[in-house]
């Protein structure tokens, strides 16, 4: 089976009339001076949920003879980017925002147990030579020399059903590797999505940041506001 995997993404707030295009944006990240002074921030979430302009959202891209590999499109403004964009756009226009993800695969609930058991066998491999299911490059990121762009880093992944540190030790070190590191750092303005019924040492402590992709309308206003709020 065929699948996509998204590895660089990033939201760009232009200005009143403005567009930019893919060359735009690369000349935007061309060197570290570049990327430096325009990018604002990272947002990390679990896995990306996207779909390119002009494709259904509803079916395999395969089937839609999709061939941009290894080129940077524009996606559908839906789901998370649209609550980002509100959130965000109206304190960093023309910067743009680096969002990451624990795992690039593009595919919704991959938290299936079946993957989850995948990545955590890769994770657990991952600095050693043995070979990994799904290619390092592709699929993750190596955390311990993770450096985030921008001023401040927004912790967003998700919560325990796919970071449980019991049924998969590897995942869970994999993502407390990067929020440890941000810590660390001490230089990043550090956000987190918590649950309202849930403290932030407890949050913390166990990784479980809301998620903002939210298939049920129930919560959808809520997601918005709070994380209007938050920026």
């Amino acid at each position: 089976m065929k699948r996509f995997f998204l590895t660089s993404s990033y939201l760009y707030f232009n200005k009143d009339d403005e567009e930019i295009t893919v060359k735009d944006l690369k000349q935007k990240i061309k060197t570290n001076k570049d990327r430096k002074k325009n990018i604002a921030g990272t947002i990390f979430l679990y896995n990306p949920v996207v779909t390119p302009v002009g494709f259904d959202s509803n079916k395999f891209l395969l089937e839609q003879d999709f061939d941009q590999f290894d080129e940077y499109v524009e996606i559908k403004q839906e789901n998370y980017i649209t609550t980002f964009k509100q959130a965000l756009a109206p304190h960093y226009e023309g910067k743009l925002v680096e969002i990451k993800n624990l795992f690039n695969l593009v595919e919704e609930n991959i938290d299936a147990s079946q993957l989850l058991m995948k990545f955590n066998s890769d994770l657990e491999t991952y600095n050693s030579t043995q070979n990994t299911e799904f290619d390092r490059d592709i699929m993750y990121f190596d955390a311990q020399t993770l450096v985030p762009s921008g001023k401040f880093v927004f912790f967003c992944m998700g919560g325990r059903k796919k970071i449980n540190s019991k049924e998969f030790p590897y995942i869970d070190a994999y993502a407390r590797t990067i929020y440890e590191r941000v810590i660390q750092m001490g230089k990043k303005k550090l956000l987190l999505f918590i649950k309202k019924e849930k403290t932030q040492p407890w949050s913390e402590e166990h990784l479980q940041f809301a998620s903002p992709v939210q298939s049920s309308n129930k919560y959808k206003h809520a997601i918005a506001h709070s994380i209007k709020k938050i920026f």
